[in-house]
Order: C-alpha cells, then sequence, then structure tokens
C-alpha cells in the first residue's frame, strides 16, 4: 500500500517535471496561453470581492444607524394597498404614543430634515441639516468626538447650536478644531458645540457630511412653514432593547398608529414602517444578485481562456505525437500519457491562476485605498481561485489528453 501512494506521487511528481519543461520550450505560447486564464480568474475573484464588499458595506451603514431599530416614514406604505391619503402624518404625539404603549422601546428619536448652507469667514459649505433631540445619538450611536452632543435644554429653548459632521467641519476649517466657533447656516449665526465621531462611507455615500442641531431650532427656523402641523416629523427612529422581535414590534407600532388616524381596513398605511432587520435582508438580496450578475459576465472570459488552452494542448498533442509513440513503446500506459496533459493543462491554469489572483488583490487593494470601498479577498477566496484554475485546465484539457491517449504507437511513430 505504502510502495503503491509512493509510486502514484513520484509518477505525479514526473508529470509535473514534464508539464514545466513542455512549458518552458514554448514559453512565449505558454505566456499567451496563460493570459486567458489569468484575465478570467482576475474577473471572476475581482467579482467576488466586490460582492463580498458590497455586503460588508451595507452592513456597516445599517450598523452605524443603530443595530435593533425601526424607522418611521410618513408617506403612505406601498406595500400596503392603495391609500385614501395624499400624503401621510406623522407627528410627537405619534412618537411619545410608540414610547408610551409599545413594548421594548428604548428610545424614541423624532427628527427633521433640511438642506443648508454653512459659512465661516472664508469657507463655504452645503450639506443635510438633522433637527434632532439628544435620543438621536443613543439610539444611532452617534457620540461627539470633541466638544458635546446636543442637549434637552438645547432643544428647550431651541438654541441656536450645531453639532457638526468631519467631513463639514474639515471642509470649513481644515485640521482645526472649531468647537465654540461660531458660523452661519442660512444666514443665521450659529455656535459649534462638538464634532462627530466618523462614520466613513458607504456606497459613495458620506456618513459624515451632516449637521445636527435641535429639533425645535430647525422647525422654528428651516423647515416650520413647509410642515402640515406644529409637530410634524420627516422621520422618526424607535431604538428598541437587545431580543426585541422587529417583525412583532412593527405590526404593533403598525396597529397603533392605523387606530390612531383612523385608517379602515380596506385602506393602506399612511406612513411607512422600515426595520434594520428588513434591511439587512432586502439589501442582502440585492448584493446577492449583483454578485451573481457579475460572477456570471466575469466568467465569459474564464470561459473563452478555457477554451485557449484546449485549442493549444490540442496543438501540444500533434506536436509530440512522436514523442507519445515513443512513451508508449516503452511502456507507457494510456493513463500515464492522459495524465501527463491533464497535469500540463492544469500546471498552466494553475499558474494563470495564480497571476490573476494576485492581480486582483492588487486592484481590490487599490479600491480599498482609493475609493474607500472594502474589496476582501480572503484566504478563502484565494484558495478557491486556485483550485478553480486547476479545475479548468483538468475539465478543457480533458478532450487533448484523452485524444493523447487513444494514438496508436505504430501509427505516432510513422508520423513526421
Amino acid at each position: 500500500m505504502k510502495r503503491s501512494l509512493s509510486s502514484r506521487i513520484s509518477a505525479w511528481l514526473v508529470n509535473i517535471s514534464i508539464a514545466m519543461t513542455a512549458l518552458r520550450t514554448n514559453l512565449m505560447r505558454s505566456i499567451l496561453t496563460t493570459l486567458g486564464v489569468m484575465i478570467g480568474v482576475f474577473a471572476v475573484t475581482l467579482a467576488v470581492g466586490v460582492g463580498s464588499g458590497a455586503q460588508v458595506s451595507v452592513l456597516e451603514s445599517i450598523n452605524s444607524l443603530g443595530s435593533n431599530m425601526a424607522i418611521l416614514f410618513p408617506q403612505p406604505d406601498s406595500e400596503g394597498g392603495r391609500s385614501t391619503f395624499e400624503r401621510g402624518r406623522l407627528t410627537t404625539r405619534d412618537a411619545r404614543a410608540i414610547e408610551r404603549e409599545i413594548s421594548g422601546v428604548v428610545d424614541v428619536a423624532p427628527q427633521l430634515r433640511s438642506s443648508v448652507t454653512i459659512i465661516t469667514s472664508g469657507n463655504t459649505a452645503s450639506t443635510s441639516a438633522i433637527g434632532a433631540t439628544p435620543a438621536y445619538g443613543l439610539v444611532s450611536n452617534i457620540n461627539a468626538e470633541s466638544g458635546r452632543f446636543i442637549n434637552e435644554a438645547d432643544v428647550r429653548t431651541a438654541a441656536r447650536v450645531v453639532v457638526l459632521g468631519p467631513s463639514v467641519a474639515e471642509k470649513l476649517y481644515g485640521d482645526f478644531d472649531p468647537v465654540g466657533e461660531t458660523v452661519r447656516i442660512n444666514r443665521v449665526p450659529f455656535k459649534i458645540v462638538g464634532i462627530l465621531e466618523s462614520k466613513g462611507s458607504s456606497f459613495g455615500n458620506d456618513n459624515d457630511d451632516i449637521a445636527i442641531m435641535p429639533i425645535s431650532t430647525v422647525r422654528q427656523r428651516f423647515v416650520g412653514d413647509t410642515l402640515a402641523g406644529p409637530d410634524d416629523l420627516h422621520v422618526l427612529f424607535v431604538g428598541f432593547q437587545d431580543g426585541i422581535e422587529l417583525s412583532t414590534a412593527k405590526r404593533e407600532m403598525t396597529e397603533l398608529l392605523r387606530d390612531r388616524y383612523r385608517v379602515r381596513d380596506r385602506d393602506g398605511n399612511p406612513f411607512t414602517i422600515r426595520t434594520t432587520e428588513e434591511f439587512i435582508q432586502q439589501t442582502s438580496q440585492v448584493t446577492g444578485i449583483f454578485q451573481t450578475v457579475l460572477v456570471a459576465i466575469a466568467s465569459i472570459s474564464l470561459l473563452v481562456g478555457g477554451i485557449g488552452i484546449m485549442n493549444i494542448m490540442l496543438v501540444s498533442v500533434t506536436e509530440r505525437t512522436r514523442e507519445i509513440g515513443l512513451r508508449m513503446a516503452l511502456g507507457a500506459k494510456k493513463s500515464d500519457i492522459r495524465n501527463q496533459f491533464l497535469v500540463e493543462a492544469a500546471v498552466l491554469c494553475v499558474i494563470g491562476g495564480a497571476m490573476g489572483l494576485l492581480l486582483a488583490i492588487i486592484a481590490g487593494r487599490a479600491l480599498t485605498a482609493y475609493a474607500d470601498f472594502p474589496v476582501p479577498i480572503g484566504l478563502g477566496i484565494s484558495i478557491g481561485a486556485i483550485i478553480f484554475s486547476a479545475l479548468v485546465g483538468l475539465v478543457f484539457g480533458g478532450w487533448p489528453a484523452v485524444r493523447a491517449s487513444r494514438l496508436s504507437p505504430i501509427e505516432a511513430l510513422r508520423t513526421e
């Protein structure tokens, strides 16, 4: 048994040695042949990495909002059928009712949103303004890196204070810490009381390009005229305790709000509720489809590379017919000839695959560094790329190898 195993290993090593010798003999042809496999493996590996990066980016973006949360919008729910409401309603009173009557609620964070222009003595920045309460920081995992977050006193007095995102602060002040400085927001003076911790970017969107102010201030100075009522909201974040079933909480909130707005059974909801659980499921499906499409498109180039391998191996069999006949005459079995050409095709593809993998890793790191988009190509993907390259060689080199093994020794030796 041991002799049989050692002899098999020895035979495979001999085949690999013969394959390397054949590849070196026709070096330029070998290099050109591996280009097809290299490009194919590069495209497929990078597509898998981009798809995985998209999933990572989505999860990071959702977790930055809060891991166990529901988001309510005052727009009719498109999934609930037709609604008699032209525009939904969501108010501060609704937020209090949810906090009071829905089990497992930790905090509610009502919000108003607007686009503003912030001006300093020498710089200008346009950004998204969020009118919020202190609960917004708790629900959304947002903290001030320097200075402080808005507090209840700010909300109660409609104070003209603002907490800037890092991107806005950098646009206006560079590396200088502007806490305590005064800026003009839509021509109204505001005092900077804090700078937020960086949340990074996701899908090209800068999560640090925001300015947070007391909700009462935003209502009074920026969006009051556009709201239907004195306590209307644009968005409501509801944070829940860990372990709370978000689907159950969503159903309870839906029933509560439908009852508050006296929505009839046959009418759709005049509001939309989405949970982080739903966001994760939906985005996972989308990114999964996105990754599948990318891999399918990239696989075309790998198929072309495999066809190139088959073509070159058929040419190699034709050129080495006398060599095959000589080996058979000296006692080589059909399986030895078949394995020789299979190994040669596999080695050719593995070399091309390794080169393609290296290029994919370099491209992935470049995207991560310069485009701020994660492209994880880990050990599992790398090993898979090499194994898949070898399989491509075995599949597309199979017919040439079988053809070589079926040659007649006498006819092969007669070939000029």
